[in-house]
């Protein structure tokens, strides 16, 4: 019965000194956990917020519509090149005109010859001169209007029809000067024959003068005028805008 007893303290002895360091070892290993557990999100309660990383953002993708020329309206259709050659072609017969009318008034002068420069005098000079004005005049607002369309949705060129109009005023004057003065009678004579080669080359220099400053002054006037009227009906545009810290979008327009 010793023995028994002795052995079963002996058992018992080296159960409880191979436990013991092993649960030591556990411990040693396993360090405490210093935080408190995260208390469980119940149903009802609301989610955690968590910061968004503050850093560079990316641009949204955004969709702009049609592109800015499919809502412009129609261009004009006409340039009005055709009606300034026309007043450029009246401009060179004003001067054949001219030195036709001066040809008739030299040599012996015949019954013939007076008539035909009566009629050119009287008729067909001023029939030219009011066909190459208006020529002139409906050319240029042409090309003012295709320009002030130009001017008012792409910016080019740019706006400078005060230049045009002023330069245009000033040939009109000069162009009536020398037309008044080609026909203003010669010491109380208005017949022809009182008009010399000087007076001939005065008044078509006159009629040069006039047609190509009411082309000038037709088109620095609509020039202006359609780059305003254009400019009113210029749809708006919506254009992406980046900068530090910040996306956004920009609204422009003009009303």
């Amino acid at each position: 019965m010793v023995h028994g007893a002795a052995a079963l303290a002996l058992r018992m002895l080296m159960l409880a000194t191979g436990v013991q360091p092993e649960v030591e070892a556990v411990s040693a290993a396993t360090p405490q956990a210093t935080a408190e557990p995260e208390p469980a999100v119940e149903p009802d309660d609301p989610l955690p917020v968590v910061a968004e990383p503050v850093g560079p953002v990316a641009a949204p993708t955004v969709d702009l519509g049609p592109a800015p020329s499919e809502l412009r309206p129609a261009p004009p259709p006409y340039d009005g090149r055709g009606l300034l050659i026309g007043a450029g072609v009246l401009g060179a017969v004003n001067v054949g005109l001219a030195a036709a009318r001066l040809g008739l008034s030299l040599g012996e002068p015949t019954a013939a010859h007076e008539q035909a420069r009566l009629i050119l005098t009287a008729v067909v000079m001023p029939i030219d001169v009011a066909a190459g004005i208006g020529l002139a005049a409906g050319g240029g607002y042409l090309r003012g209007r295709r320009d002030g369309y130009r001017t008012a949705f792409d910016g080019a060129p740019q706006l400078r029809a005060v230049a045009f109009s002023s330069s245009g005023a000033i040939l009109l004057v000069m162009g009536a000067v020398g037309w008044a003065s080609a026909w203003t009678p010669w010491h109380g004579d208005a017949s022809l024959d009182a008009r010399g080669g000087g007076s001939l080359v005065v008044e078509s220099v006159g009629s040069l003068l006039l047609m190509g400053g009411s082309g000038l002054l037709a088109y620095g006037m609509s020039w202006t005028k359609h780059t305003r009227l254009y400019s009113r009906t210029r749809p708006l545009g919506v254009r992406p805008s980046l900068g530090p810290g910040f996306v956004g979008l920009t609204l422009g327009g003009r009303f």
